[in-house]
C-alpha cells in the first residue's frame, strides 16, 4: 500500500497540496476550516479514521513556510 501511494504521481486537487499545513496556523482559522470541510461525508469519515488510529504515518517531505510563533 504504502509503494503505491508514494508512487501515485496523481497531482493535488485545489487545496489538497498544503492540507497538513492547516495544523500548525491560527487555531480559530483551524477550527473554522475543520468545521467547514471535515464536518460531514467522506471528509468526515476520514478525519474519523485518523483521530482514531493508533499512529499516523505521515509521508510529507516538503517543508512549510508558516510562520513564526511569539
Amino acid at each position: 500500500q504504502f509503494d503505491e501511494i508514494l508512487r501515485d504521481e496523481t497531482p493535488p486537487v485545489d487545496g489538497e497540496e498544503h492540507l497538513a499545513a492547516l495544523t500548525a496556523g491560527d487555531r480559530t482559522f483551524w477550527a473554522t476550516t475543520r468545521e467547514t470541510f471535515f464536518n460531514t461525508g467522506c471528509n468526515r469519515a476520514s478525519l474519523d479514521a485518523i483521530e482514531k488510529a493508533a499512529f499516523v504515518l505521515i509521508l510529507e517531505d516538503s517543508d512549510f513556510e508558516i510562520g513564526t510563533v511569539g
